[in-house]
């Protein structure tokens, strides 16, 4: 059994998203200054590095991040490489498209001995590139509505991704969003999914109950069978 973390580092230079509260962890009290222990105060997006998303983020009437399901934070997860269907021609709109990532889906299923369809995924994890970007990327693609929808539909309870949004950065209307409040999917944003293997693996990503928050940072692992 091997355990891969998936939560990038986080620090003062961690890329986030423009005009948000950046990573800044001061001493309060220091050892150096006679104090008994070092303490410090952190300021934060709660959008930074791996995080959930709360109904709330998107839903004024929506729940706090303390009411995120946490069974749907841990199990049985697959894990697919969609680079290779992202439009490559510089748009937000280069998302990989609903109808290939449902057939490389069935494909992955397949040859892991589970018949395509038999039974819902529950957990899906998206890797988009193979590392987080040391700089904020403002092309990035977001995801297919029509795939959160159809993950939904079809039992889905929580979808990961290495981007730091569902949506691209200039959207307004935040369609990839709303479709997952819909079916109630657990929005898990910010991962860092390159040593992820495909296939079928074992999640663990569980929020930190900041009570009324839109978000909470996670520290998200993977637990592969060798």
């Amino acid at each position: 059994m091997r355990i891969i973390d998936l939560s990038p580092p986080i620090g003062p230079g961690t890329p986030g998203w423009p005009g948000d509260q950046p990573f800044d962890a001061r001493l309060r009290w220091g050892i150096a200054d006679g104090e008994s222990v070092n303490v410090q105060t952190v300021t934060t997006s709660a959008h930074l590095g791996s995080h959930i998303d709360a109904p709330f983020h998107v839903d004024p009437d929506g729940a706090g991040i303390e009411g995120v399901p946490l069974d749907a934070c841990v199990g049985d997860c697959l894990v697919l490489d969609v680079h290779g269907l992202l439009s490559q021609d510089g748009t937000t709109a280069g998302f990989a498209p609903a109808a290939e990532v449902r057939e490389r889906i069935g494909s992955l299923l397949s040859v892991a001995g589970d018949a395509a369809g038999r039974a819902p995924v529950e957990r899906l994890l998206l890797r988009h590139r193979s590392a987080p970007p040391a700089q904020w990327d403002p092309g990035m693609p977001g995801l297919d509505p029509e795939l959160v929808e159809w993950f939904g539909a079809q039992g889905g309870r929580l979808l990961g991704i290495d981007l730091d949004s569902f949506d691209p950065t200039d959207s307004k209307d935040l369609p990839a969003h709303h479709a997952a409040l819909k079916h109630g999917v657990v929005i898990l944003e910010g991962l860092d999914l390159g040593p992820a293997p495909e296939g079928v693996s074992g999640l663990i990503a569980l929020p930190v109950p900041w009570v009324g928050a839109d978000a909470a940072p996670v520290r998200a692992v993977l637990r592969v069978q060798d």
